[in-house]
């Protein structure tokens, strides 16, 4: 049952990596705002549970019935939520240098450069997650037959026990778990952040 939980390999690579997702009330990092950020952090390939970071943020205003269908953060989370400010702070302390996953990994981390260039400066905006890497663009190359766009396609091809959507962290978990099946998919020695770079500019230009 919890077989996805199991270690890659002794050799996988060695450093702390963080799957990140964001809930917002839109698209537009300039106009909309952060309404749930979660984070899951990845040891040599593990996924490692008590290593989490989770926030829903109470500034993030009003938000629309039919947002809040799709994410299902409560008005009583936002309530009891935490300020903007204190949750960047503390997610830069959590984060360290520590290189990001993620599933559209961009839209992330314009929303949160966005979000702590507004509460900071910008050289601290430009600094954060200054490496990370887009699953969305490393799976297709090493799962051709899998037709699968978004992240609740892949779950569900991968067989992933991640079954919730649209919160922040059950969808950082299952892009753990989809990362987890990548470096699977390659032998030890290339399973490096690097490596998944190189295979990130293959699939942007395929």
């Amino acid at each position: 049952m919890f077989d996805w939980l199991r270690k890659t390999s002794d050799s996988a690579q060695s450093e702390r990596w963080i799957a990140l997702d964001l809930e917002t009330t839109g698209l537009d990092p300039t106009r909309d705002r952060i309404v749930e950020i979660g984070a899951i952090a990845i040891h040599r390939g593990d996924i490692v549970l008590h290593d989490y970071f989770h926030r829903v943020l109470s500034g993030s205003g009003t938000i629309s019935a039919e947002n809040r269908i799709v994410h299902g953060v409560t008005a009583l989370e936002q309530y009891d939520g935490a300020a903007l400010a204190d949750a960047l702070e503390s997610l830069i302390a959590w984060v360290g240098d520590s290189p990001f996953v993620g599933f559209f990994t961009e839209f992330d981390v314009k929303f949160l450069r966005t979000a702590i260039a507004s509460q900071t400066n910008k050289a601290a905006a430009k600094s954060f997650a200054a490496h990370h890497i887009d699953v969305q663009r490393i799976a297709p190359a090493l799962f051709p037959e899998v037709k699968a766009k978004s992240l609740g396609e892949w779950t569900k091809a991968m067989k992933s026990p991640i079954k919730k959507q649209h919160r922040a962290l059950a969808d950082a978990l299952a892009t753990a778990h989809l990362l987890q099946r990548i470096l699977a998919k390659l032998p030890p020695e290339r399973r490096t952040f690097s490596e998944l770079q190189a295979l990130e500019q293959v699939g942007r230009w395929s």
